[in-house]
Formats: structure tokens, sequence, C-alpha cells
């Protein structure tokens, strides 16, 4: 029987030999116009998300969403990130494809040099990575960073009792096992604290779980300080996928005192 990890790595190697029949599932014309972009930048909020190395201004968003839409200096059809991650950088549910809708920007492009240089291996994305300029690299992290998409449903039951359990890896962590709670680094709810860390809430209980178990074969290695990677070997899979399952189901939504309240999808 496959592994997740070989179960999902056949998955990402079949999507790039398969690249256009995924690209004829994804409407292009949901991709924000210019004067959306623009508007963006008016939060502070927004424009702290967005921060790399370039200022963040509407000539680098537009820019970054001329990569996306395949106009990279050394792209072409095969370089568009919107085949796969979507117009709205909305993702899918298959474990390949993680949603990157406001994902923080530096975050990303911390990425996208990984996969350049191989410190985070990836069969698809280390040749999209190494084709990238540095301006293109930042210009495109910054471009989905600043972008807004709804969330898909979530697909798939899960036991309440394994549901609970992964509330409570990410609220209060294991004593019993040395596993610390993921808000420590990812925040309130899950919802990332950028520049650097990345958002928990809402994105792909597949994704995630698939994270998780390269970190803990250690294929992935490529976080600050060993963090993630030494977590992940105190988990077992029945912890990955509880944990993750449980932020798949999270959403974060504003009240009326502008504090970020906590939803669970259905």
């Amino acid at each position: 029987m496959r592994t997740l990890v070989q179960t999902l790595i056949a998955t990402t190697a079949a999507a790039a030999i398969g690249l256009t029949m995924v690209a004829s599932a994804q409407n292009f014309e949901e991709a924000p116009g210019a004067a959306t972009l623009e508007a963006s930048l008016q939060s502070d909020e927004t424009m702290f998300n967005a921060r790399v190395n370039q200022p963040v201004d509407d000539d680098l968003l537009e820019a970054g969403q001329l990569v996306a839409m395949g106009g990279a200096e050394n792209g072409g059809s095969g370089m568009a990130c919107i085949t796969c991650h979507g117009a709205q950088g909305e993702g899918d549910g298959s474990g390949a494809f993680p949603r990157l809708t406001g994902q923080p920007a530096w975050y990303m492009y911390k990425q996208l040099v990984d996969y350049a240089s191989g410190d985070r291996p990836n069969r698809v994305m280390t040749g999209i990575a190494q084709r990238l300029t540095e301006y293109e690299m930042e210009a495109v992290s910054a471009y989905y960073s600043v972008l807004e998409a709804p969330h898909a449903p979530v697909l798939g039951q899960i036991d309440g009792e394994l549901l609970q359990w992964g509330a409570q890896l990410g609220a209060a962590g294991s004593a019993e096992a040395g596993i610390p709670a993921c808000v420590n680094c990812h925040g309130p709810n899950g919802t990332g604290l950028a520049p650097s860390v990345p958002y928990l809430a809402g994105q792909y209980a597949r994704y995630m779980e698939y994270q998780l178990q390269l970190w803990k074969e250690g294929i992935r290695d490529n976080d600050p300080l060993n963090v993630m990677s030494a977590i992940a070997q105190k988990m077992t899979r029945e912890d990955m996928r509880a944990v993750s399952e449980y932020y798949a189901r999270v959403r974060a939504e504003r009240v009326q005192d502008d504090r970020p309240d906590i939803v669970i999808a259905e």
C-alpha cells in the first residue's frame, strides 16, 4: 500500500504531465484587475502582509500578476501559477496545490528561493522557481499575498473526537508527546504571523498533512532552526491528520470590534 507521501508525489508528477488538462478546469477570468490590486494597498495590514525586499506598490503587484499568468521573462504557459493555484490563489484540495491567497509575501518568496536552491525539493516547483528572476519571485509573492478568495467547502467527514484532538494540539499541544501548541508560532487560531509564518486556518487538510509527513521523513527541511522537522518527528499519523483536519475547518472572521473571531466550517 502506498504511503500518503508516495501518493501525493505521484499526484504532483501527474499534474505536471497533464498541465494543460488542469488548466482547462481553471477560470482565468476571475483574476482581479489593476484597480483591485491598487485598492488593496490602502490597508496597513495588507501592506505588512505583502512586505518583501522590494517596496510594495501597484507596479510590483502588476508584475506579480503577469508572472502568475505565465508572463515571466523565462516563462510560458507551463510557468503560469494560475494553472495549478487558480486565478485567485485558491488552489485545490488534492494536497499538491495549496491555497496561496493571503499568505505572507515574504514567506512565499522564501519558499520560491528554497525550491530554486533545492532546499525544498519538488518535481514541479523546483524547475519553475529556477526560471524566475529575484524580482519576479518577490512580485508574484506580493501579488498572491493581497488577493482574497472564498474558501472551498471542506471535503470528507472526520470523527468528532479526532477533530477535538486536533483543536487541542493547535491550542495547547501535547505535553506527553512533547508537541508544542501550533498557536505559539502560527498565531491565534492559526491565522499566521507575517512576514515569515504562514497561516494554517483554511489551508487544505491533505496539503498540511502531506507537509508534516515530508518534514517527518526529512524530505522537506527548510524551516528556520528545524522547528517543524523536530515537531513532526514527535507526531503520529493520527496527530497529523487531526490537526490538519481541524485547521482546514477554521475560519477567522471579523466581528464588530475588529478582533478575529473563530468559526468552524461545516
